[in-house]
């Protein structure tokens, strides 16, 4: 084996060691499946084999620096067909989510990565559903807070939130919300303390409200722990910040317990 053959495998090798999974676990009788650390076109290529086989996309995560990006997904099995956008700028993907809209298409998901300080690419995945939403972009922690409470007063509820960084670390804060006609709240918690957040995600279980998306991050002001919450009864497991060997090893488990990964959460 050749020094320069040696040396990628040993990257390769440091970049999976160094990646560390958080995941949803829900009980479902759907079929799941899933795409894991693939390149661009590798991902569109499995979006649309898995959109063949009556698959669509409910979650992205993009790990990478700048523009050198690996992809992963969660397909759940519908008969509906989505749509996946990638833009170059957010006005790109205002403009992408305005047109889609206008053609009766739901914005149910998103993602975002800087390519600098002043560039960024964003992803959405739209699926055929006339049903009003909101997308904003925010530029911290409070605003967020802020959008989530006036957004609800005009039931229009918080469904995913993803965290986009600068190189500098500097953190916006990508909110997806969804109109609906009963109020049913949705909750936003941010904390800098672990402890705390756990306190608090154990004290909405007992409360039947469940952990919908999981998000954290080392932001230039410290590190966070960001959940969305949504009321639920059902029995569901968290998985946090594992390396990738030992979060396979424990989905592993779980699934032969019919629990199937809904969301999850990626960092290198």
């Amino acid at each position: 084996m050749n020094n320069y053959l040696l040396l990628v495998l040993l990257t390769l090798s440091l970049q999976v060691n160094a990646q560390r999974l958080s995941g949803i676990f829900q009980p479902s009788d759907a079929e799941y499946e899933y795409a894991e650390d693939l390149e661009w076109d590798e991902f569109v290529a499995q979006h649309e084999a898995f959109a063949s086989q009556q698959y669509r996309l409910i979650n992205v995560e993009t790990t990478g620096v700048g523009d050198d990006r690996r992809y992963w997904g969660i397909f759940t099995q519908s008969t509906q067909q989505d749509t996946l956008v990638r833009t170059f700028g957010w006005a790109d993907f205002v403009r992408a989510k305005r047109a889609m809209a206008a053609e009766g298409y739901l914005l149910t998901t998103v993602q975002g990565y800087s390519i600098n300080e002043a560039d960024a690419h964003f992803i959405g995945v739209w699926r055929r559903e006339d049903t009003p939403h909101k997308i904003w972009k925010l530029d911290s922690e409070e605003s967020l807070r802020q959008k989530t409470d006036e957004m609800a007063a005009q039931q229009y509820y918080i469904k995913d939130v993803e965290v986009l960084l600068t190189p500098s670390g500097a953190p916006s804060f990508l909110a997806l919300y969804h109109y609906h006609p009963i109020p049913v709240r949705n909750y936003v918690f941010i904390s800098q303390d672990e402890k705390s957040f756990t306190n608090d995600l154990w004290q909405r279980f007992q409360s039947k409200i469940r952990l919908v998306d999981y998000e954290q991050y080392n932001a230039n002001t410290g590190s966070y722990f960001l959940g969305v919450y949504q009321p639920g009864s059902y029995e569901y497991q968290i998985v946090r910040n594992l390396d990738r060997s030992s979060f396979n090893g424990r989905w592993e488990q779980l699934e032969r317990e019919n629990l199937k990964l809904i969301a999850w959460e990626i960092r290198s």
